[in-house]
């Protein structure tokens, strides 16, 4: 099986926000992160499967995706995703700890 780079940049960039939408959540909704806690005793720990599951089902649905010839645009997303969803995860906990 040849590996498709371009379905591991998607699925990557997928996971990352996955992250991102799943770390503010639970802080937003006590019931998604008893939800979560529910599943494996940590909520962290469940976020990392379910991260581990939706890497493995994005890259099968974008594994039929021709390759790119240009990966370096697909690395920029990564880089991207992983700044711009780290000032949001900032940015909401320092709201969070301002506000009280």
């Amino acid at each position: 099986m040849k590996i498709n780079s371009k379905a591991i940049l998607y699925s990557t960039v997928g996971v990352i926000w996955f992250v991102v939408v799943t770390a503010i959540g639970t802080e937003i909704s006590a019931s998604f992160k008893s939800l979560l806690v529910g599943l494996t005793g940590h909520h962290w720990t469940a976020k990392s499967i379910l991260a581990v599951v939706v890497f493995i089902v994005l890259y099968i649905l974008f594994r039929k995706s021709d390759e790119s010839a240009d990966i370096l645009k697909g690395v920029y997303y990564v880089l991207g995703s992983v700044v711009l969803g780290g000032i949001m995860i900032f940015s909401f906990f320092l709201w969070h700890f301002i506000n009280g």
